[in-house]
């Protein structure tokens, strides 16, 4: 299917047990000669080795251990898979690996810990750090998660998983993790839910913000998003609430607006003389035309609906890509 595991050597609590059952089982000693075991068994099969397990080091042991067990896993598996770390909650792996050869992209969690959690700002962070490496939110806020993990605070909805997703993309994610807080730990009735979990897991597997996901990639794939950068100075003006992310390539270019009365924008960042524009519905994958204008000014568009998040889009007209996000992924809306 195309599909990589993102494999954990171990969990956390065996080598930092400021929370867990324990017991911290390893020195850097047998993390290297654990990691080659690894690293060899695996050698061949479709793996993203992601290291820390919800953990940070905080003691020179935890840092020896970490790189010793990468160190392991390159020696074991020759180099065939990428690594990354997985930090704890609020915390992000370039604090303590970013100059680290093994390391081949940087992990942040944003948590489930407040709504609204700007990780745009870590992004953008990252995206300035030498050498270049890529970012990806690898633990944002999970669907139907408890916020601050207190169900009397509410529970975060697709347009809270929605929200989490256009803005780290439109800021220079590699990618995007989504989680939904029943799945994971397959919860159903007659089982001791953790954090608060209250769907059956069969029944979370149609919560909407999975299948808008789907729509998130259809329309970064309808462009090719491999080429956009980040680039909030599109923006001459926004009306509304929330953190308004910008993003252009040389030929197109996206705004996410999380619920915004308007925008006005200048297109002439991108190229030719005319530009088709679209408003793109996250929630359905639908598309909006909003007709072809001269590419010499620069205009203000309403949103279809000032109370929900939109996606507009603006085209080099002379490219023809037609409506956003109309591609073929094999999948049902």
């Amino acid at each position: 299917l195309g599909l990589y595991i993102g494999m954990l050597p171990t969990w956390g609590d065996k080598f930092n047990k400021r929370w867990g059952e324990g017991p911290e089982v390893f020195t850097s000693t047998n993390a290297r000669a654990f990691g080659e075991y690894l690293g060899e068994r695996y050698r061949d099969k479709p793996i993203i080795w992601i290291l820390g397990g919800d953990r940070i080091p905080e003691e020179d042991e935890d840092f020896a251990i970490i790189r010793a067990m990468a160190e392991g896993l390159e020696e074991g598996d020759e180099g065939s898979h990428l690594m990354t770390y997985h930090p704890m909650g609020a915390r992000n792996s370039a604090e303590f690996f970013h100059q680290d050869e093994w390391l081949d992209f940087n992990m942040f969690q944003s948590g489930h810990g407040e709504e609204n959690n700007p990780n745009y700002q870590v992004i953008a962070h990252n995206y300035q750090l030498e050498p270049v490496k890529p970012t990806l939110d690898g633990e944002p806020n999970y669907e139907d998660h408890p916020i601050n993990w207190k169900p009397e605070n509410g529970w975060f909805d697709e347009r809270d998983v929605r929200r989490a997703a256009y803005w780290s993309m439109l800021a220079g994610a590699l990618g995007h993790t989504y989680g939904n807080h029943n799945i994971w730990q397959m919860w159903e009735p007659g089982r001791e839910p953790i954090s608060a979990a209250r769907t059956p897991w069969q029944e979370a597997l149609d919560h909407p913000g999975a299948f808008q996901m789907g729509y998130m990639r259809q329309l970064l794939e309808s462009r090719d998003f491999s080429r956009m950068q980040p680039d909030t100075t599109l923006l001459v003006s926004v009306s509304g609430n929330g953190r308004v992310q910008a993003a252009r390539a040389e030929d197109f270019m996206m705004v996410y607006l999380p619920a915004h009365e308007q925008v006005e924008v200048a297109p002439q960042a991108i190229s030719g003389k005319k530009i088709n524009v679209w408003w793109f519905d996250p929630r359905t994958g639908d598309s909006v035309s909003m007709g072809k204008f001269r590419n010499n000014s620069t205009y203000t568009f309403r949103t279809p609906n000032e109370e929900k998040d939109w996606v507009l889009v603006i085209d080099d007209a002379g490219q023809d890509y037609g409506a956003p996000g109309q591609v073929l992924l094999g999948m049902n809306k």
